[in-house]
């Protein structure tokens, strides 16, 4: 026999002397992965109006209302009142006014009860909240200043904005 089929005979008895690896199994698995997209939204619902009522002329009187907000919870969104249909830039303030533009008088809406931080375009916007998809209550305070000589019936329509 020659050398090389020597090696070659001593290779193959080597090999299968050797033990087998055994070959490593694999078994898979699947995880689905889901998400429902929703439309981010806010809805308002106004408690009811600023009534102040019957008032003398020369009676500051007060009165309060409030609303609440809806947004899609973890949504930051903040709240801004105008100032009224009857506000007065040049003065900047808001005014009751008549049907006729008559017999004004100046208002001022209020985010506490101890009339300190004004609501409104004069006021400052509410700003730092988030939405919880359930309705949070906002209080609105107004005060109504006196104003001699005037009478009879006055409004004016606030625009409450939600901006998210």
């Amino acid at each position: 026999m020659n050398i090389k089929n020597s090696i070659l005979a001593a290779s193959l008895l080597l090999a299968t002397a050797l033990p087998m690896q055994s070959q490593a199994a694999v078994a898979t698995g699947k995880i689905n992965v889901t998400a429902t997209t929703v439309a981010i939204t806010a809805n308002i619902v106004v408690a009811g109006p600023i009534a102040f009522g019957a008032v003398a002329d020369t009676v500051t009187s007060t009165a309060q209302s409030s609303f609440d907000v809806t947004v899609s919870n973890g949504v930051p969104y903040t709240i801004n009142m105008d100032g009224g249909a009857n506000f007065n830039v040049a003065a900047n303030k808001s005014f009751l006014k008549s049907g006729a533009g008559a017999n004004g008088r100046e208002y001022i809406l209020y985010q506490n009860i101890s009339n300190t931080v004004v609501w409104g375009r004069a006021g400052i916007i509410k700003t730092g909240v988030s939405g919880t998809g359930i309705a949070q209550t906002y209080n609105i305070y107004g005060k109504l200043f006196s104003a001699p000589g005037t009478t009879g019936a006055v409004t004016d329509v606030v625009t409450v904005t939600v901006t998210y």
